[in-house]
């Protein structure tokens, strides 16, 4: 059978309205529509995406060259289309993890035949911390010192403020509580009442002192960018020498915790 004399007519029946691909730099995705009209099977196999030049403006160049997409094109999986076949082509790019949120324009090219592109490449939201656990010898009222590196590897800076206090956890706080409301109450407790009001005040006591002080200087981690930070802890001055204690820190997405352990 005779080539077709018009392939752009028969392989993207929507290349009058732009692509949309939507998601974080890691992940940007979308789909197109193809479509054979002929009777035998067609083939593409260099179909790509590239940049479309934007008003020559700096910030223009600078979104450009953040995108990830090099003036060449950005090559795509091949695309077989049968005979008489219309299905959809599922589109999925890898963009560089640091590309600021916003708009991009591409072009998608289908053997020839041209599509625009419009890439709304959205706020990724993700800082590491190693370690993520830091670990304290249990003695009351001593100031250490430790590092923690922070890791932007979204596409938004973040900021680490002062952690600032951090309430800690007894594991043995229940067990504390209750064996001494029993021995407040003793063998003169007379209604339920009494032994939940001596329950309170243990309780009271057990929390009220146990919160770390943590000092640091405030940062901000830029995208792609890694910083240590140095912390002054405080341990609280009244702690059981033999329990254990834990505390944690939300700092963005992630959490640093804090466990004393006895010494």
């Amino acid at each position: 059978m005779a080539e077709p004399t018009d392939r752009k007519a028969v392989l993207m029946p929507d290349a009058g309205q732009p692509l949309v691909l939507v998601g974080p730099p890691r992940d940007v995705r979308g789909q197109f529509q193809v479509h054979n009209s002929t009777a035998r099977k067609i083939v593409v196999r260099q179909p790509f995406l590239k940049t479309v030049a934007e008003p020559p403006t700096k910030a223009a160049k600078s979104r450009a060259r953040a995108a990830g997409l090099p003036e060449a094109g950005f090559p795509l999986r091949r695309i077989i289309v049968r005979a008489g076949q219309s299905r959809p082509v599922p589109l999925a790019l890898a963009l560089d993890p640091n590309t600021p949120p916003g708009t991009y324009h591409a072009e998608l090219d289908i053997d020839g035949e041209q599509r625009t592109v419009v890439m709304h490449v959205t706020e990724d939201v993700a800082l590491a911390i190693a370690p993520r656990e830091l670990v304290l010898a249990n003695r009351p009222g001593e100031k250490v010192e430790k590092q923690v590196v922070f890791t932007n590897n979204g596409n938004v800076p973040l900021t680490v403020k002062s952690i600032g206090g951090v309430v800690l956890d007894d594991e043995l706080a229940h067990c504390r509580a209750l064996r001494g409301a029993l021995h407040d109450v003793g063998d003169t407790m007379k209604t339920l009442d009494d032994f939940v009001v001596a329950l309170g005040r243990r309780y009271r006591k057990v929390y009220e002192t146990l919160t770390l002080k943590v000092q640091n200087t405030e940062v901000t981690v830029a995208p792609g960018e890694t910083q240590a930070v140095e912390l002054s802890i405080t341990l609280p001055e009244k702690m059981e020498r033999r329990s254990r204690y834990t505390g944690y820190a939300a700092i963005s997405t992630g959490t640093l915790t804090f466990v004393i352990v006895p010494d």
